[in-house]
């Protein structure tokens, strides 16, 4: 586990959560939120509109925008058109390092699971299906957005929390060391809404 700042894990307010499509980023951004005791916003849930119908760049970022403004959150989902807006707040950057064949595998065989299923929705009004971009997204990943996240990464070392996650033990053991702010009380994590 490749920590960028500092050893101690101070409970942050707000967490972004990145990496490949079948890293299994969401897994770790709801248990994070949870030991956190803050919400988490699935970025792919709340993108995409009814019969998969794609937001607009400008309407996407506003949506962005206005998330990232609210006072704590676990934000899980690349989305390179909107990394800058939610870096910007970020206290932690969690990266999700995975191999390439491995997240392909997973989210092919969950695109397979989901069809037969036909309950599970990627998003509301969102039915399953073998998305052959998403494939191709994920294959390109490392030589397309993975420089981009490094080059974030070494921009913001300085001023973020910086976390790269390359294997499940690694993802166990900082999961492990996130804070549980019920065992630490409410003052653990700032003022609370309505306190």
């Amino acid at each position: 586990m490749y920590h960028a700042r500092k050893p101690e894990l101070e409970a942050p307010r707000r967490v972004i959560v990145i990496g490949s499509p079948g890293a299994e980023k969401g897994s770790l951004a709801r248990a994070i939120a949870e030991r956190l005791k803050i919400p988490c916003l699935e970025l792919e849930r709340l993108y995409w509109r009814p019969g998969w119908q794609k937001p607009t760049a400008e309407e996407w970022r506003a949506q962005v925008t206005e998330l990232a403004d609210r006072e704590q959150w676990v934000m899980e989902g690349t989305f390179p058109s909107t990394l800058d807006i939610r870096v910007a707040r970020a206290d932690w950057l969690v990266f999700v390092d995975a191999p390439m064949p491995v997240c392909f595998i997973r989210k092919l065989k969950e695109m397979v699971r989901a069809r037969r299923d036909r309950k599970a929705e990627a998003a509301p009004g969102c039915p399953p299906r073998i998305d052959t971009r998403l494939l191709r997204f994920i294959w390109t990943f490392p030589t397309s957005i993975g420089p981009r996240i490094n080059t974030i990464i070494a921009r913001e070392r300085r001023n973020r929390t910086i976390f790269i996650l390359r294997s499940k033990r690694e993802q166990e053991d900082f999961l492990a060391k996130v804070p549980m702010l019920g065992d630490l009380g409410r003052d653990a994590a700032g003022p609370q809404p309505g306190a």
